[in-house]
């Protein structure tokens, strides 16, 4: 851009590029009127802006070289610049129904001109059909010449098949609504708006619908079927999922056979199910105006049908939460309803793979209700039923999963799921932090077996793409939007699937190497506990794993006795409540408690924020970059933070002028002080706080340094315990140095929560001087952290408890902790290290696993496709049967195309993925000289075999085919035309 421009004291191209767009408003070079194709002169008039700018033409010959280009555009030259001009207004006549571009002899004139909508704009054509003894239907002529009819009989508007396409990729990628392609086509036609043909928006609607109605048809092979048009079966329009498991397709004859409790999470089908509340739809239309085009056979469940008889059924269905971090439920019934016929849809994808199942979306009428997830789950696993173990990923998991069996009785019986499914579900890893400490160490995606890598957020990737249609489709009827969704979500599907080839690459990269990584760290961790403790703990955790209702949960600690933050916040809360039920009239909608909280949240980035600039060394550009964009969001969230505090402290703003008047250099976001409560000296805080405010942060405070103190005590407990171990258990100094890390890991935390509970108790003196907190909280030095026996800490030199003359830290006095106490504070992370470890070598598994199969279902389903080259219709024209074998050739080449493409990007990364048929060998109990460490460790007890080279997969995978040639494999194939 600076070179285009000019800077920096060279040559200025934009004047240069100037000055040509302007050329072209006039002849260029052609200062004579001689016809540049039968060269007579002072006739050359006209110019087509679509063949070339720079060619004048007469009359006669413009008119003859666009004798079957109705919709280029004329420029017409009046001796001092070019007027638009129409070729049917020269003249031309379009002479459709002989294919070898003859003119009938005895054409039909229609009396009136078409309105042809085209990329360069609308048209007026006239148009002559072919009128002889074997002629066809008018729209069957527009067809055949490329032109989609709006109408069946007497069309008087058309759509080129190039400006469809054009929409249809808009529509889908961009999200572009036909109303704004519509407007930007009549601009194209005339900026002015005054030469603009009859508005066309209605019937332009009508023909993409249909447009994109007859592609999905194509995509699933209808064209191959007698009457395909008329008949569908359930969700055959849809994009399947090539990686999932799909017995008697990319799943070996005798899988269930081989199917145990180490490998049985590699037949398991993983789930995402959430609703979005953006996708609404107003009362337009009705269903029987409006219905679908293709009832059942996409994404969309029908309302009309048995899914809208089972919410009906349960219209006032209360689903009541327990979850105190849980939202969605308790708040279903106060959202906004009016006027609207549905409030949101809920969906059901693959989890894994990010794809949308076949009828797993419906409409919500109200809310999150426990009866439209029910119904779409279902309907989703309708055909997968043959599998044995499903997983939920679901933000609500906590509460939907506990009476599913109980509703799932009031489903259709065809969509109740069989009794030998295992049934399985997890919260997915973002929304895991907002439900309960209860509800995450027992729900939490990450100690999940069986999970791999799997984050749950799939469906959330799938509403950052959808919902930016959200405005188009909330203006539709029902049927127009079901049929919308069901093309969005189609081409959602097809862009996942494409893109598995590299998504799976990276993954399998990454899973291999951290799973090295993670074992090696797990193991390092279990190295320095005592060897019995490491077997209690395991059988602890498989034994919850099998049994989580009635076994006690080993990521849990007993907290009940211990004041904490949220406690302290429960009960400042819980008042706050108590005096608005009594009649107290609050001053904003943001209550003192939630302003503190978020105060004391700011207060936290701040000094994370200083930790990472008050570091020595210089700092990268990434780095850099990254602290910024953090300072810029703090910034935001102080500003917002500012305005609810002016409220219950007036005089804040006083204050912040005072310092800003006195500030003679820039000061950081992160050093910006809040001016809490405690920020003021007693004599000014009466004046500045309204209400009790300052009370209610001296209780919260006090509940932070509790909370401080004993994430303090977690650290050194495991310091001591990993330093002790390292020391006496240990030899080499390769495993010392890597346990050096963990260590300084755990070092670090410790002095936050360190700063953390210096700069609570400030607070707390400021706000409470001379409270009787201050018997359990006193000041904190740095020799009372160092360690439990008060010394200064070093990992070689620990002094051994209980030697007299050892002097206590007063930070132990309250919670003594000795021997076992001490190796238990050690459980929770040693579990999630555990976890961590088994998930990436779970991942990597899957990769595997994942791998074999989306080859498999791809060259299958080109199989499938060059089985549907011959039409079941006999009474088709040769013509069309050769259309319907061109596409199923093209179809099956892409499937092959895409398989071939795949096994090149793994191949070319050294990626060795299993082709064969999922050969294991199962490994007898190990010989004790041959145990392995990490074997012993995370359960590694099957290895895998030599697999089949590809000329063997190929050949198996004929002869199954051929085999289940009644099977049908519904899987689109392309979004290609």
């Amino acid at each position: 851009m600076d070179v285009w421009k000019g800077r920096f004291g060279g040559r200025n191209y934009s004047q240069e590029f100037l000055y040509e767009l302007l050329r072209l408003k006039g002849r260029g070079g052609s200062e004579t009127t001689k016809c540049h194709a039968c060269a007579l002169p002072d006739n050359a008039l006209y110019r087509c802006k679509e063949c070339s700018r720079y060619r004048l033409l007469c009359k006669k010959c413009c008119l003859a070289e666009h004798a079957r280009l109705p919709l280029h555009i004329i420029g017409h030259w009046d001796g001092e610049k070019f007027q638009k001009t129409t070729l049917r207004s020269m003249g031309l006549r379009l002479y459709l129904g002989h294919e070898d571009g003859s003119r009938c002899i005895m054409p039909r004139v229609d009396p009136h001109a078409m309105v042809v909508m085209h990329t360069t704009g609308l048209h007026e054509v006239s148009v002559r059909y072919c009128n002889c003894l074997q002629s066809t239907p008018r729209r069957q002529q527009l067809l055949r010449f490329g032109w989609y009819p709006a109408t069946v009989q007497l069309p008087a508007t058309c759509a080129t098949l190039d400006v469809l396409d054009l929409f249809h990729g808009l529509t889908l990628n961009g999200k572009l609504s036909a109303y704004n392609f519509y407007k930007t086509m009549v601009y194209i036609t005339d900026a002015l708006g005054i030469q603009v043909p009859k508005k066309r928006y209605q019937p332009f609607l009508r023909m993409i619908r249909q447009y994109r109605h007859l592609k999905m048809m194509m995509r699933a092979g209808k064209g191959s079927q007698k009457d395909g048009a008329s008949r569908f079966s359930r969700g055959e329009l849809t994009v399947q999922c090539p990686a999932c498991p799909i017995p008697f397709v990319n799943l070996p004859p005798d899988w269930k056979e081989r199917v145990d409790q180490f490998r049985r999470y590699l037949y398991r089908k993983v789930v995402s199910v959430d609703a979005c509340f953006r996708l609404t739809n107003l009362f337009r239309s009705n269903q029987s105006t409006d219905p679908s085009l293709h009832p059942g056979a996409g994404y969309m469940l029908e309302d009309i049908g048995d899914y809208g008889m089972h919410v009906l059924k349960h219209a006032t269905q209360k689903d009541i939460s327990t979850c105190s971090g849980f939202k969605a439920i308790a708040h279903a019934d106060a959202k906004c309803h009016t006027g609207l016929r549905s409030t949101g849809v809920i969906a059901v994808c693959c989890s894994r793979h990010e794809m949308v199942c076949s009828q797993g979306v419906g409409n919500l009428q109200r809310g999150e209700r426990f009866c439209n997830t029910d119904y779409a789950v279902c309907s989703a696993l309708q055909d997968s039923h043959d599998l044995n173990d499903v997983l939920f990923s679901y933000d609500i998991a906590c509460q939907w999963i506990k009476h599913f069996l109980e509703r799932m009785s009031d489903l259709p019986e065809h969509l109740q799921l069989p009794e030998h499914m295992e049934l399985n579900a997890a919260i997915p890893k973002g929304h895991c932090p907002g439900h309960q400490l209860a509800c995450q160490i027992s729900w939490a995606m990450g100690i999940q077996p069986g999970v791999g890598r799997t984050d749950g957020e799939a469906i959330e990737r799938l509403w950052a793409f959808v919902r930016m249609c959200a405005s188009s489709v909330k203006e539709m009827g029902p049927g127009s939007r079901a049929d919308t969704l069901d093309d969005q979500f189609g081409f959602h599907n097809w862009c996942k699937l494409i893109g598995m080839g590299l998504c799976f690459m990276k993954r399998a990269v990454k899973a291999r190497a951290q799973a090295a990584k993670q074992t090696a760290l797990h193991a390092d961790f279990t190295a320095h506990l005592p060897p019995d403790v490491v077997e209690r703990w395991t059988e602890w955790v498989v034994a919850w794993e099998k049994d989580k209702d009635s076994r006690p949960n080993p990521y849990g600690q007993d907290d009940s006795n211990r004041d904490t933050e949220a406690k302290a916040r429960y009960r400042v809360a819980e008042r706050e409540r108590e005096a608005y039920a009594a009649g107290e009239i609050p001053l904003h909608d943001t209550s003192p408690c939630a302003l503190l909280t978020n105060g004391f949240l700011i207060e936290q980035h701040q000094a994370k924020l200083r930790l990472l600039t008050d570091g020595d060394g210089t700092l990268t550009q990434a780095q850099a970059s990254d602290i910024q964009k953090k300072r810029v969001a703090l910034a935001k969230r102080i500003r917002n933070f500012r305005t609810v505090q002016l409220v219950y402290m007036p005089a804040v703003r006083t204050q912040l002028q005072r310092e800003t008047v006195a500030r003679t250099v820039p000061v950081e976001v992160e050093d910006q002080t809040l001016w809490l409560p405690s920020d003021f000296s007693s004599e000014r805080r009466s004046a500045v706080c309204l209400g009790d405010i300052a009370k209610k942060e001296a209780e919260i405070r006090k509940g932070q340094c509790y909370d401080a103190l004993q994430a303090m005590r977690d650290c050194e407990r495991a310091l001591r315990t990993l330093a002790s171990y390292r020391r006496d258990e240990t030899d080499g100094q390769g495993v010392r140095t890597r346990a050096q890390t963990s260590i300084e890991t755990i070092e670090a935390r410790r002095n936050y929560n360190a700063d953390r509970y210096r700069r609570c108790r400030r607070a707390l003196e400021r706000l409470d001087p001379g409270g009787s907190w201050g018997i359990e909280l006193r000041p904190l030095k740095d020799a009372d952290i160092t360690n439990m026996a008060g010394g200064s800490f070093d990992i070689d030199v620990l002094l051994p408890m209980g030697q007299g003359e050892a002097e206590l830290s007063w930070v132990w006095a309250t919670e003594m902790g000795q021997g076992d106490d001490m190796i238990e504070s050690c459980r929770v992370e040693w579990l999630k290290s555990r976890a961590r470890s088994l998930r990436w070598l779970e991942e990597s598994k899957f990769m595997d696993e994942e791998m074999r199969r989306t080859p498999i279902t791809l060259e299958k389903k080109a199989l499938w496709w060059d089985a549907r080259r011959e039409s079941e219709d006999e009474s088709l024209g040769s013509d069309i049967k050769e259309g319907i074998r061109a596409y199923a050739a093209q179809q099956a080449g892409v499937c092959s195309k895409l398989a071939s493409s795949f096994k090149a990007v793994w191949d070319l990364e050294g990626i060795d993925f299993e082709e064969g048929a999922d050969e294991w060998e199962e490994v007898n109990e190990p010989e004790e000289e041959d145990e392995s460490e990490d074997e012993t460790l995370v359960g590694d007890e099957y290895i895998r075999k030599q697999p089949l080279d590809s000329g063997q997969l190929r050949e198996s995978a004929l002869n199954q085919v051929e085999q289940e040639q009644q099977s049908s494999l519904k899987l689109a194939p392309s979004y290609l035309s």
